[in-house]
């Protein structure tokens, strides 16, 4: 009895902590952290930052100013918006966040 106790009280958590890794991983529901070089778009406003691994995020924010960090080494947190619900095939990979908070890193760039 107590050993079956212990198989369902395992097989509990193991379900609980896989349901929590997955809503970790929904980029529609976390806030993400993005540490990298921040850079000036092609357009008047646009700007994007190179992470660690090389990935290019195109960045947005109503409340932070990019500006004064250019080619500064920052770490950017917000959230990754919804995919268009216009076109549910597309899968390519989302690298724009609505950044809610800047903080720098420092005032230069390592790549």
């Amino acid at each position: 009895m107590k050993a079956q106790l212990g198989i369902s009280m395992f097989a509990v958590l193991l379900i609980a902590s896989s349901s929590g890794a997955l809503a970790q991983d929904d980029p529609d529901d976390s806030i993400q952290r993005v540490t990298g070089c921040l850079r000036k778009g092609a357009a008047a406003n646009h700007y994007r930052l190179i992470d660690e691994n090389g990935k290019l995020w195109d960045l947005q924010s109503k409340t932070v100013s990019f500006a004064p960090h250019l080619g500064h080494t920052v770490t950017v947190s917000g959230t990754i918006p919804q995919k268009s619900k216009k076109d549910p095939s597309d899968t390519s990979p989302q690298n724009n966040l609505n950044v809610t908070h800047l903080e720098m890193v420092s005032d230069t760039c390592q790549q």
